[in-house]
């Protein structure tokens, strides 16, 4: 059976880097390259690592002519220091990624928007996450698979108050996310990345998006 090849956008977050490591220790892939904005420490055999300009995606098209693509970007309204920067991580950079999936690779795209997405919100996180989603949908490619995370457990390198406080309710109260509410209980990044990682396998084609719950 014909080994898979992957990028991935994003490695160096919460549930990209937890994705790098699935698929380097998986036999069912030969080769995972990882756009980043300045090399990260670690290395492997199958592994290479582009120093990207992301600003200028079509300058890396060759990295796109994989099997897999899987964008895990994403940042934050303080991180990014304005919604500007915001969008332009999440929606501009995202969407970029996938105009260039649909060109150059066999059209499996990965992504991550978040619990709640809609481009009607008041909310303009959830705005925005609801505009990828949206604009995905009508760019047509052979086969989309979208995951909405609530609120993410795991180390990270920056601190998060929303979710040091999921955290802690979450594992201490597990009982209060039943019914209803089960999908707003919070998900450990790993089991989002072992998510994307196993719907891969799986080949199917269309569009697809994974609820927090059903991850």
């Amino acid at each position: 059976m014909k080994q898979r090849t992957a990028l991935v956008l994003g490695a160096s977050g919460l549930i990209g880097s937890e994705l790098v490591k699935i698929l380097l220790e998986s036999p069912e892939y030969s080769h995972v390259s990882i756009l980043v904005r300045r090399e990260l420490s670690y290395h492997h055999d199958k592994l290479t690592q582009i120093v990207a300009d992301f600003d200028r995606l079509d300058n890396y098209e060759h990295a796109f002519e994989v099997d897999d693509v899987y964008s895990c970007l994403g940042t934050t309204i303080k991180k990014a220091k304005s919604k500007e920067n915001f969008q332009k991580v999440d929606y501009e950079y995202t969407m970029n990624a996938a105009r260039m999936t649909k060109r150059y690779s066999g059209g499996n795209f990965f992504t991550i928007t978040a619990l709640g997405a809609d481009p009607d919100s008041m909310f303009f996180y959830n705005r925005v996450k609801g505009n990828v989603e949206r604009d995905l949908k009508k760019l047509d490619l052979p086969n989309v698979h979208i995951f909405q995370p609530s609120l993410l457990l795991g180390d990270r390198t920056e601190f998060r108050q929303g979710e040091k406080i999921a955290e802690a309710i979450g594992t201490r109260l597990p009982s209060l996310f039943v019914g209803p509410i089960r999908k707003y209980k919070p998900i450990e990044g790993k089991r989002v990345a072992e998510g994307m990682y196993k719907r891969a396998l799986q080949n199917e084609q269309g569009f697809f998006i994974h609820r927090s719950d059903n991850i």
